[in-house]
């Protein structure tokens, strides 16, 4: 049993979650030391804040990610590995890259993805007591993927119930319509543009003779449902097309395994859309600039073109969804001019604030600003970690059973 990166991740886990419970903060100190230093030497400046911590809790220093990269770098040189020596930097990178992602459209924090990294580094591969892996997990290190997925998965049904519940106390009946409801449609689509993937295989292995390997089949996948939500009307007719041959070869596992397939897109739908009333309706608050403050992450992006003020509200989530229907991922990007501000997780400069102030003075903006508030993802990313660790791949466990396995 790999005891070092359990006991490593217990300490991280638990310091980490307790710390974004309590003030929503994440210190580098509690994921990699390597980091604190590498601030101080780059004159990255942190002001003191007064928390609700004891002091002795914010000074524990917990170098996850050096023992991930260490104990791995000493395990693949005993086996004679090279991928194994460096699967702790590898994972690390992996971590970090999925956390970023979270973090670019606004979802995550920089310390939620600082803390998917350092779990990463400790859990680059399965280790022997997950009893539910993925093939590919085992050559690869790449069980960071799996790690992040579980947290998602593990957290939706606290969301779901949340977010029901918040919803009928409100009385926000149109709402509910619309989570379970709107993008219908597009799920049908999907589940469409993932069959004729499906059937794509199925005609080369049975027709051509050729195997296709699982990972490049999930390429594939995602370039063809790329490719269709630019096109999708051809992607529809090529997936009736394909779904109707796959149903003339087993009619019964077929269906069986769409409707399995538009059941775990469907919810994943519902799980976006209680995601997104959560973060519009409870983690977002209109406040006046006298009230924003140093550290304070804006809602919108306040910025300066041609002379002119404007403020963009759009939610990343929507923009992002818009960048992979069209294919244009440029439109993740706006071209602003000069950005005043905006929903970094670095949050609000006193310089910052002080010219919101000025402009709202001068009359060239109103005074009301979308302010975010903090979600403590570390516990989910923790569960994540610990489910990892004792079960598996969640994930992967979904995708047996949409196979009937």
């Amino acid at each position: 049993m790999e005891t070092v990166p359990l006991l490593v991740g217990l300490a991280m886990g638990l310091v980490t979650s307790y710390t974004d419970l309590k003030t929503g903060f994440i210190f580098d100190n509690h994921v990699s030391l390597t980091l604190v230093l590498l601030g101080k030497i780059l004159g990255w400046e942190e002001e003191e804040e007064e928390l609700s911590l004891p002091r002795w809790v914010e000074k524990i220093p917990i170098p996850a990610v050096e023992i991930g990269v260490i104990y791995y770098a000493y395990r693949g040189l005993s086996e004679g590995s090279a991928l194994t020596a460096l699967s702790g930097i590898i994972g690390l990178l992996v971590g970090l890259l999925l956390g970023l992602m979270l973090f670019y459209i606004g979802a995550w924090a920089s310390g939620d993805a600082l803390i998917l990294a350092g779990f990463s580094a400790l859990l680059p591969y399965p280790p022997d007591t997950a009893k539910v892996v993925a093939p590919y997990y085992t050559h690869y290190p790449l069980y960071p993927v799996a790690i992040f997925l579980n947290g998602l998965i593990a957290v939706f049904p606290f969301i779901f119930i949340y977010s029901i519940a918040l919803i009928l106390l409100r009385k926000r009946f149109s709402e509910l319509r619309a989570i379970f409801v709107s993008g219908t449609r597009l799920t049908a689509e999907l589940t469409l543009w993932i069959i004729a993937a499906v059937g794509i295989r199925v005609i080369l292995e049975l027709k051509a003779g050729l195997t296709v390997s699982s990972v490049l089949w999930w390429i594939a996948t995602i370039a063809l449902v790329a490719l269709f939500g630019k096109f999708r009307k051809l992607g529809d007719v090529a997936g009736i097309v394909l779904l109707a041959y796959l149903l003339y070869l087993q009619p019964a596992e077929t269906a069986i395994a769409v409707l399995k397939l538009f059941t775990f897109l469907y919810a994943f739908k519902v799980f976006l859309a209680l995601v997104k009333f959560i973060r519009r309706e409870v983690l977002v608050e209109e406040v006046p600039v006298e009230e924003l403050r140093e550290w304070d992450i804006l809602g919108e992006t306040i910025f300066e073109k041609d002379g002119e003020i404007g403020r963009d509200r759009t939610d990343p989530f929507e923009r992002f969804k818009a960048a992979l229907l069209s294919g244009d991922l440029s439109t993740l990007k706006p071209d602003y001019g000069r950005i005043i501000a905006s929903p970094t997780a670095e949050g609000l400069t006193k310089k910052q604030i002080e010219e919101l102030k000025r402009l709202v003075e001068e009359g060239k903006l109103k005074n009301h600003f979308l302010r975010k508030k903090a979600m403590p993802f570390a516990p989910a990313i923790f569960l994540g970690f610990l489910i990892s660790y004792f079960i598996g791949d969640l994930f992967w466990l979904l995708e047996l059973k949409l196979m009937g396995l």
